[in-house]
């Protein structure tokens, strides 16, 4: 087939980003009969393959040759520096939740990953994370893609549920025809960093041309990055100061004083610090160094206490992913496709070591083997010490990964004779298989076991105390597992090694063995879609000009499982206690889409088209959904085109919302209905009259000295999440300043029933805050005693919330002739004029404004700039993100003077690149810098959560390459 002249047109426009472009270049050729035997070509955001049908809403595009310039080896984390995309997974700050270290998935908007759908070619690909559609973006591997398409605002009614935020669209190679390797090795600058990327990419056509199969295998890999290789001995902290001209102040050589690795414990209240002591090395005991101001929230400044050095930065990960194409023509109109990916990673990450604060002591009897005689004179008014430590020698909990994932498309498309009609079948099945070893997850009974240490009577050893009085109360084991009684099992005291916790590296090896465990965690997700369709972009003639119209039918299966072990699943280890869960959904689908071009050619109006798209889905889980579009193409003449984009998004509850499975929780409540608490109610006397309600007393105290216990989880009467979103805006690409482009557009999403679940403390004061009285779910949710004290609390996924954000985008592209060469600029910014969710929907004054806050930046752009002439090619790039508040809005505009430093401030971060082609040998070197400045992020942010992430935190570091071309 003789694809040439179409995929130049739409590829054009696609690198400039600006509609008009691809419209006008199209048109030229749509006179053209061949135009109807050759592949169709789609832009992400319509099924309409029609040239002169251009994306109802804003695509932005990101090429290769964009991914080239920046030395990315993985592709996640170079999309979340994307304007439109949401740092919430980072490969620094992916190890935030259990189970995903390693995965980028992406977030449209700061909306969540389970509102923004991923394509793989037009096509859904299998997800990543338990329970969850979301794609590992970094599975994509970045010699193989050709463009990404990001578009943004309700795609639900051209792609299905999930694309409440809009889609990000990965086009990869069809066909390749040669041979190329591709060799990238870098460092950091602050050592301890160092990345390396190999590929190899080959292709061949036969049967004369008529078929062409293609074969790249790509590996990757980092290793882990510690903190004290980035930032040293940094340590951050707030410290409160009341009286002063701030509350709190954030200071340098602040810490945690709770917190030491080896142990701690007071005489009077925990945070009192003229009351604490410490253990040196060899297990004695001195008063806990305190040389500058400190407070009651256990911070403290040029003190003892918690250190960032164990503080992984960045995990240590291999990716290894074996891509193929295959397409055959049995015919000028119809051909043969397939797709094929595999992929293998390996991530291993590292958290905190297990510990003891304040809510879960380390309780050591008077009668401690460990204990020397200078503690036990300084300890001899106390019944326990209670320590708290910082178990360091008891190894770092970690997770070591293994994940594979397999995907195959088989499909067919072409023309069905003459008709004009064009169609595309395929059958896409995923696979995603992970293993994962939870590392030095201790066994709270062997622990609580070997630390309840004694001398024997009878030996003069020291011995575990079950061994000799198997039926003593363990307090730790009571206090903080589970255990009905305290008592050491049999089989743990029969088997159980002593150990002291009383200095650094008290903690001796064999015991430590002993006590920790390696759980294993598997999960497995699956995907089975089968569809097809039909379109025809010239169903009958307008005035204006053809009908575009197409439409088609969807299969699609999910399932997921997850088996945790039997350890972790009663809660023995300091792990979560999380069930083993399975589920499915099936979903059946039908779609159709229309463009109709209403003028042409007349005064302020070259053409002027509109299109609806609409969608039926029905679940087996919640039943059926709709979803539907509007748009409008206005383009006014050569140089301006208008464009507006109104639709209606649902997004089904994924399976880990609807059979993630129920699990005891515990959580701290302020009973609302205390006298105290009544004053704090957002309306007093509300809160008053509906404590009445439940029959408690004007004088009545929360008598609950610890946690509440309670259930979390998910819902299987969940609903699906509704969405509306707007777009308007303009391209401008004036006919007397070639190369040149500009694009503005407004956009508005708003979310209802959003899925959430509000925690233990929200619970409770909506049933008592609410003007209708006590006859609302969480009053039903927060049970209580006889005696009105709050005894259980309920806490599972409900469709409460609502989310409604704005902004606008703005895009500029220029390229030129310079200096004999060519010279190319390309601004990408986004504006967010607000971010505002809604806890409680039916509550619309309870809202939290989260925009010019961490994470939330009111501005974030990208520039490009870059050179070629003869065989150079200079590129520079600057990623900018601005400032936000620490703290949220709301607790700001009340106490604006609560913290110094309150303010992140703005991150940007300059790259370059260079490279030099050999002429006629295939050889192209280059070399490259990022952070070329050496730009910190703010004070006390590492990139391990989701506001620091914004920020550069590798430092400047380098890279060199080479492709070679056969």
């Amino acid at each position: 087939m003789n694809r040439k002249l179409l995929t130049t047109a739409v590829c054009t426009a696609l690198v400039s980003a600006v509609a008009p472009a691809y419209a006008q270049q199209a048109n030229a050729a749509s006179n053209d009969d061949s135009i109807t035997k050759i592949e169709a070509v789609t832009v992400t955001g319509s099924r309409i393959s029609n040239p002169n049908v251009v994306s109802p809403a804003p695509v932005s595009v990101l090429t290769a040759e964009d991914i080239k310039a920046t030395g990315a080896v993985n592709i996640g984390d170079l999309l979340t520096t994307m304007p439109q995309l949401a740092t919430t997974f980072t490969m620094g700050n992916s190890g935030r939740f259990i189970g995903t270290a390693g995965v980028a998935m992406q977030d449209l908007r700061n909306l969540g990953t389970a509102r923004t759908l991923v394509l793989v070619n037009g096509r859904r690909m299998v997800g990543a994370s338990a329970g969850t559609s979301s794609v590992d973006t970094n599975l994509i591997p970045a010699d193989w893609v050709e463009r990404v398409e990001v578009i943004t605002g309700g795609a639900s009614a051209v792609y299905g549920a999930d694309a409440v935020s809009g889609v990000v669209n990965f086009i990869l190679k069809k066909k390749y025809e040669g041979a190329n390797a591709h060799v990238q090795i870098g460092d950091s600058q602050h050592g301890g960093f160092k990345e390396r990327l190999f590929s190899f990419t080959a292709g061949t056509n036969f049967a004369d041309d008529r078929g062409n199969v293609a074969v790249s295998i790509e590996h990757s890999q980092q290793d882990p990055l510690w903190f004290p290789d980035r930032f040293g001995h940094q340590n951050y902290a707030t410290v409160l100061t009341p009286g002063g001209a701030y509350d709190g102040l954030l200071l340098p050589n602040s810490r945690n004083y709770i917190y030491t690795t080896g142990g701690a414990f007071s005489l009077g209240s925990p945070r009192d610090p003229t009351q604490r002591y410490v253990f040196n090395p060899d297990g004695s005991v001195r008063k806990q160094r305190f040389n500058g101001i400190y407070d009651n929230r256990s911070n403290c400044q040029d003190c003892e206490g918690l250190t960032n050095d164990q503080t992984q930065l960045q995990p240590d990960y291999k990716r290894t992913t074996v891509s193929s194409v295959a397409s055959f023509d049995l015919n000028q109109d119809n051909r043969l496709y397939f797709e094929g990916m595999y992929s293998k990673v390996a991530s291993k990450s590292f958290g905190s070591a297990a510990f003891a604060g304040t809510n879960n002591f380390h309780i050591i009897e008077k009668d401690n083997a460990y204990i020397r005689p200078d503690l036990a004179a300084l300890t001899a008014d106390l019944d326990y010490i209670n320590m708290t430590r910082d178990d360091l020698d008891s190894g770092l909990r970690g997770e070591d990964t293994e994940r594979q994932t397999f995907r195959v498309v088989f499909g067919a498309e072409g023309a069905l004779g003459d008709s004009g009609w064009l169609y595309d079948a395929s059958v896409n099945y995923g696979r995603t298989q992970e293993r994962r070893r939870n590392l030095n997850n201790r066994i709270m009974e062997r622990f609580y076991a070997g630390l309840d240490a004694v001398v024997d009577p009878s030996s003069g050893q020291i011995v575990c105390r079950s061994k000799i009085d198997p039926t003593h109360v363990n307090q730790s084991f009571y206090n903080n597992t589970s255990s009905p009684d305290g008592i050491i099992s049999p089989e743990v005291a029969a088997s159980c090694i002593p150990f002291s916790i009383f200095g650094d590296g008290a903690i001796n090896p064999a015991a430590r063995d002993w006590f920790n465990a390696t759980t294993i965690s598997k999960t497995r997700l699956t995907q089975f879609v089968a569809g097809g369709s039909l379109t025809n972009n010239n169903l009958f003639e307008l005035p204006a000009g053809p009908i575009s119209f197409g439409a088609g039918v969807e299969y699609r299966r999910e399932t997921s499982e997850t088996n945790n072990d039997p350890l972790d699943i009663s809660g023995q280890t300091f792990l979560n206690a999380i069930p083993s869960a399975r589920g499915s959904y099936n979903v059946r689908e039908v779609w159709t889409e229309v463009a109709i071009p209403l003028l042409h050619d007349i005064p302020l109006i070259k053409s002027l088209t509109v299109g609806a798209a609409a969608r039926y889905s029905k679940y087996d889980t919640i039943g059926s959904t709709r979803a539907w579009r509007y748009n409008l193409d206005w383009a006014v003449n050569d140089s301006l085109r208008i464009r507006g984009n109104m639709s209606a998004a649902v997004r089904a509850p994924n399976i880990d919302e609807l059979f993630g499975g129920q699990s005891q929780n515990f959580g701290i409540v302020d009973d609302p209905c205390d006298a105290t608490e009544i004053p704090n109610g957002k309306d007093p006397a509300v809160r008053a009259r509906n404590c009445a309600a439940l029959g408690l007393p004007a004088n009545f105290q929360d008598q609950v000295g610890s946690s509440n216990e309670g259930l979390s989880g998910s819902n299987p009467d969940l609903d699906p999440e509704t969405g509306r979103s707007w777009t308007a805006g303009f391209v401008f690409t004036p006919t007397f300043l070639e190369g040149f482009g500009f694009n503005a557009d407004y956009w508005e999403v708003k979310i209802e029933n959003a899925i959430s679940a509000p925690d233990f403390q929200q619970t409770a004061d909506h049933c008592v805050d609410s003007p209708s009285g006590i006859n609302n779910i969480y009053c039903t949710n927060a049970r209580r005693r006889a005696d009105g004290q709050l005894d259980f609390i309920v806490s599972t996924n409900q469709n409460i919330s609502a989310i409604e954000t704005d902004g606008v985008d703005i895009a500029m592209y220029y390229t030129h002739d310079l200096w004999g060469g060519r010279m190319r600029w390309d601004l990408n910014a986004t504006k967010v004029l607000s971010y505002k969710n809604f806890p409680f929907q039916e509550d619309p004054d309870d809202e939290t404004d989260s925009n010019k806050t961490l994470g939330f930046p009111e501005w974030k752009a990208t520039l490009r700039a870059g050179y070629s002439r003869d065989n150079w090619d200079v590129n520079w790039s600057t990623r900018f993100a601005s400032g936000g508040r620490r703290v949220t809005n709301e607790s700001y505009a009340s106490n604006p003077k609560q913290t110094n430093v309150s303010w992140a401030g703005s991150g940007v971060f300059h790259d370059m690149r260079g490279s030099y082609t050999f002429k006629d040998t295939g050889l192209q070197v280059y070399a490259g810098i990022t952070n070329v400045f050496d730009s910190d992020p703010p004070a006390n942010l590492f990139g391990t959560g989701f506001g620091s992430a914004l920020y550069d935190v590798l430092g400047r570091a380098y890279y060199v390459g080479m492709n070679y071309k056969f």
